[in-house]
């Protein structure tokens, strides 16, 4: 049977009058043309010099004013214009910094351009502008919190949500150096695993470091060693796996891959925690209780012990601590019960050499600390019982040279170089006492900052 044809016959399209509406072709109405085949285009109307043209949509002519005619402001006359500011010479835009907020609000002028950034990066700059904080804050502890909160002492407030933890697990702080953090990461494998993390909260970067099985191992030392740049080693140093014995785990970021030694330990020795101190390659961790040390050599995978200074007073957790000159030498800190700060520096092996005794409580001004100045402090733990409040210490910051204490709930800083004691913050969870502090040093003052390009 042959197909069957259709044809669809078009009705001729009616031609709409100039101007109007072509329902046919759904366009916009013709333009009517000229005798001479020249399409007539709408005349725009000027609008007057410094009002807004509607037809162009752009911006207000401005009408230049001649020789001798005034100059007026928006075409209003009677009005008139102000000039553009002249450039701000460079004293001046340091006056201008000098009252800002270090470190925030200056470092922020310093990204608005080049000339900005050289001023604020400048020799002049050391001179002019004040100098922010020593530390942005210190990180903590805390129990009821997944990741140890931030506690800002300059403004800038700091944080680790961005680390790659559950938060039904969370991470609790080891150690700080060099603006960066080592955790270790909670969970069911706790007791079995090792895991870490290596965190930089200004630059808010995170390597997660390979975990390792440490059952029946009892974790004695765990310290952060930076390196150049972005690079940083994880010394560990394990008791309990075979009698006697210890094993000495170091990670290279570098090579991405641990590295472990192990030898014999002379006589038993137990996990105490403490601080830690880096000098060089070789990692000090206090083991107050034992009256020693512990010194790992990190290039030679080596351990060792150094006896304490005899302080001729009790040592018990909190009175004393360990620090570094500015030379790099160890040196011995301890608290006698009357807020005598004594202070030994390790001047050769076996050789502790006592410094001369401070009195804390000649460096409290009630401007800086307040009302601790009239408080009864004791370093001695029984002395609660007759109304004191404790002291003890919180931390050490490398970077600054800074001792951190806790006096009756209160974070207190005592910069060893000018000896200025500072109240920073005060615990107000009762139920939670404060424990050791993290701080996180300043930046280098004045910033050196960098444009594009720059290395």
């Amino acid at each position: 049977m042959p197909s069957a044809t259709f044809v669809v016959r078009r009705g001729k399209r009616s031609r709409s009058p100039a101007g109007e509406f072509d329902s046919a072709r759904r366009t916009r109405p013709r333009v009517e043309t000229a005798t001479e085949g020249v399409a007539r285009r709408r005349k725009r109307s000027r609008s007057p010099a410094g009002g807004f043209d509607s037809a162009r949509r752009t911006r207000p002519l401005l009408k230049i004013p001649m020789e001798g005619e005034e100059r007026c402001c928006g075409g209003i006359k009677g009005v008139r214009e102000t000039a553009p500011a002249p450039s701000l010479p460079d004293d001046m835009l340091l006056e201008v910094f000098r009252r800002l907020a270090p470190p925030r609000d200056v470092v922020r002028c310093g990204a608005v351009c080049r000339r900005w950034r050289r001023l604020v990066s400048g020799e002049e700059a050391a001179r002019c502008l004040p100098a922010p904080p020593r530390h942005f804050g210190f990180f903590r502890n805390y129990g009821p919190s997944p990741l140890p909160p931030f506690v800002p002492t300059a403004g800038v407030a700091l944080d680790i949500g961005f680390l790659p933890v559950r938060p039904a697990c969370g991470a609790v702080l080891l150690d700080s150096r060099g603006r960066r953090l080592l955790l270790r990461e909670l969970g069911p494998e706790y007791a079995r695993e090792l895991k870490l993390l290596v965190c930089s909260p200004l630059e808010k970067t995170c390597a997660r470091v390979p975990s390792r099985y440490i059952a029946g191992h009892r974790l004695a030392c765990c310290a952060l060693v930076p390196g150049e740049g972005a690079a940083f080693r994880v010394v560990v140093v394990l008791f309990g796996a075979a009698p006697d014995h210890f094993e000495i785990l170091i990670y290279s970021s570098a090579s991405g891959a641990w590295e472990a030694a192990t030898g014999p330990m002379h006589q038993p020795l137990a996990v105490f925690q403490g601080p830690s101190v880096v000098v060089g390659d070789v990692v000090y961790k206090l083991q107050g209780q034992l009256k020693y040390i512990m010194a790992v050599d990190a290039a030679k995978f080596k351990l060792s012990a150094v006896p304490l200074p005899d302080a001729g007073m009790s040592i018990y957790t909190g009175n004393h601590w360990i620090g570094k000159t500015e030379d790099g030498r160890l040196c011995f800190f301890a608290i006698r019960e009357q807020l005598t700060l004594l202070k030994w520096v390790l001047e050769a092996p076996g050789k502790w050499v006592a410094q001369q005794p401070v009195d804390l409580r000649s460096l409290m001004h009630p401007a800086l600390v307040g009302d601790l100045v009239g408080m009864k402090l004791s370093a001695k733990m029984s002395d609660q019982l007759h109304g004191c409040r404790l002291v003890s210490f919180g931390a050490f910051c490398e970077g600054t040279g800074t001792l951190f204490f806790v006096m009756a709930d209160w974070v207190v800083s005592l910069d060893l170089k000018t000896w200025r004691m500072e109240r920073l913050w005060q615990n107000d969870d009762e139920w939670r006492p404060l424990g050791d502090v993290y701080p996180c040093e300043m930046l280098k003052w004045p910033p050196a900052l960098k444009g594009p390009g720059e290395a």
